[in-house]
């Protein structure tokens, strides 16, 4: 007779106080220490073009990057459509991961759920089948009686007549054959992070009778990019408990992934005065507080001496770009001087030309800037040369032209000069900034100069906002500068609203004929009708 679950499990806690070593001293006394903490960590996952996957359907996730807190891997997972799915709210697997509950050999293992087919079954007994038993006589009789059985069982088939088998309708067959239909509208967002392995010295593992579990606090958080602190958060208080997630996805109680299906209505999500979508994106931060004991005979931790909490180093966010921008200003070692409005900048010849090919053919040229390095820049700005300097040196911008820091009139002064010293990366952010703030006063000298500093994107943009303007745009300062500096642009712009009269007549005549084409009856296209109505001339 086999031995009970619970019985199993207390010879393995048994063996494992056996084995775990004593904390005894000479004097016969002993103590022991078992401290529980929380290892904390934190992910944010940014999604840029919320409209393209909105309408993605019902149980579809935006996946993040995979990350490691505590020596397990984790991934979230956005649903823009929401999870109102069958499925198991606690067994939930983003595409190309593993399935919950299903081995490696295929089958459905504890925990997973298996699909049924209904397939129709005639009625009445199967023959040679009776009370369940036939499998098993067959194997203890002799191969010959086996032999003799099947020939029986073959001819009774072949008599049995076959307007006995009545099969359920065709219709009934399909809506049985047919799976279930998600439903394609929700109200909610849904969201989700799943436990999608670890790595060889996982912490916070507990071992219970239905396997391996990890207990953690989550936090998600929808951001407020306006700044005033309106963030959406949904999370387990402390006084609630931890949330039990399976490591090896086979405890039926304990889920491999945690969230909300409800955690935010789309509306308040897509609704401008809210902050949380900004520019078509948004943002989410998960925490996660993993629960993690040390000390014990049951620990997975052997905690030595008196450790506190366990050991957990925790990583600093770099700093290159701001030490970077700390030798830029402090100007210390410097080696070349920037002359820019009869003021000095000092810089390093060793950092620019690694960053702008312009300046490294500049810097290295056998002429006075390279040998001395006294540069004279013409036509540029302080400001903006100020600003490219300190993107060259951090790859960033400076934070007060960050984001929607940076107006239209810098934006335009630093595109010229991105382009002019070919850093690619400052010219591409000049540009989105510039498409986003495209107006009717200016759009002309933008065209302009996204057309003389090689923006392509930029210059689309503008092409089709001036051609659905034309008016008001002709009448700015812009327009007579950009036919001065451009005149070919006149010809592209008249292009470009060609095209969009083309493409505006094409869909309303096919919308005509949609409309016309519904509304004929059979019967006015009947040529013995057009005959009858023709009345015969008088002579």
């Amino acid at each position: 007779m086999a031995a009970q679950p619970d019985v199993v499990r207390d010879r393995q806690i048994q063996a494992q106080v056996q084995a775990a070593p004593q904390a005894q001293s000479g004097d016969g006394k002993s103590s022991s220490r078992t401290v529980t903490d929380t290892i904390i960590g934190e992910h944010e996952h940014t999604i840029v073009g919320y409209s393209l996957v909105k309408g993605i359907g019902d149980g579809e996730p935006i996946a993040s990057e995979r990350f490691s807190v505590g020596g397990h891997e984790w991934v979230l997972l956005f649903y823009p459509d929401g999870k109102k799915s069958s499925s198991t709210e606690g067994h939930l697997a983003p595409p190309g991961l593993p399935a919950p509950g299903v081995g490696n050999g295929g089958g459905n293992q504890q925990g997973g759920q298996g699909q049924v087919l209904h397939l129709p079954i005639p009625p009445g007994p199967i023959p040679g089948n009776a009370n369940g038993g036939r499998a098993q006589a067959i194997q203890q009789q002799p191969a010959q009686q086996q032999q003799q059985q099947q020939q029986q069982q073959q001819q009774q088939q072949q008599q049995q007549p076959v307007q006995n088998l009545v099969y359920p309708p065709q219709h009934v067959q399909q809506q049985q054959m047919q799976p279930a239909r998600r439903e394609v509208t929700n109200d909610y967002s849904a969201l989700f992070v799943a436990l999608i392995g670890e790595s060889d010295a996982p912490q916070g593992v507990v071992n219970t009778s239905d396997g391996r579990v990890v207990r953690a606090f989550h936090r998600f958080t929808l951001v407020d990019q306006t700044g005033q602190g309106r963030d959406l958060t949904k999370g387990r208080r402390r006084d609630q408990g931890a949330v039990k997630i399976s490591c090896a996805r086979q405890d039926p109680n304990a889920r491999n992934c945690h969230g909300y299906r409800k955690f935010v209505k789309r509306s308040v999500l897509e609704s401008p005065q809210n902050g949380y979508m900004a520019n078509d994106t948004i943002v989410i931060r998960y925490t996660i507080e993993l629960v993690v004991s040390s000390g014990g005979a049951l620990s997975g931790h052997k905690a030595p001496g008196n450790l506190a909490k366990p050991s957990v180093i925790q990583v600093p966010a770099s700093t290159l770009g701001h030490d970077m921008a700390q030798l830029l200003e402090s100007g210390q070692a410097a080696d070349v001087r920037f002359k820019v409005e009869e003021e000095e900048l000092p810089a390093h010849k060793f950092i620019l030309t690694a960053r702008s090919p312009v300046f490294r053919a500049l810097l290295n040229a056998p002429m006075r800037e390279g040998q001395e390095g006294d540069v004279d820049i013409q036509d540029v700005r302080k400001p903006v040369f100020q600003a490219l300097l300190y993107f060259t040196y951090t790859d960033q911008l400076p934070e007060e032209l960050e984001g929607s820091n940076l107006d239209c009139a810098m934006a335009q002064h630093l595109l010229v000069a991105a382009d002019r010293f070919q850093l690619p990366r400052l010219r591409r952010i000049c540009e989105r900034r510039l498409c986003e703030t495209v107006e009717v006063d200016t759009v002309a000298t933008t065209l302009t100069l996204a057309e003389q500093n090689h923006a392509e994107e930029l210059k689309r943009v503008c092409l089709e906002f001036a051609s659905r303007n034309l008016s008001t745009v002709m009448c700015s300062e812009g327009y007579h500068h950009m036919i001065s500096s451009c005149p070919q642009l006149q010809a592209e712009l008249l292009h470009t609203i060609a095209v969009a009269n083309n493409d505006r007549s094409q869909h309303r005549s096919e919308r005509e004929r949609g409309r016309h084409g519904a509304h004929v009856h059979p019967r006015d296209h009947n040529p013995e009708d057009e005959a009858r109505r023709v009345r015969p001339r008088r002579e």
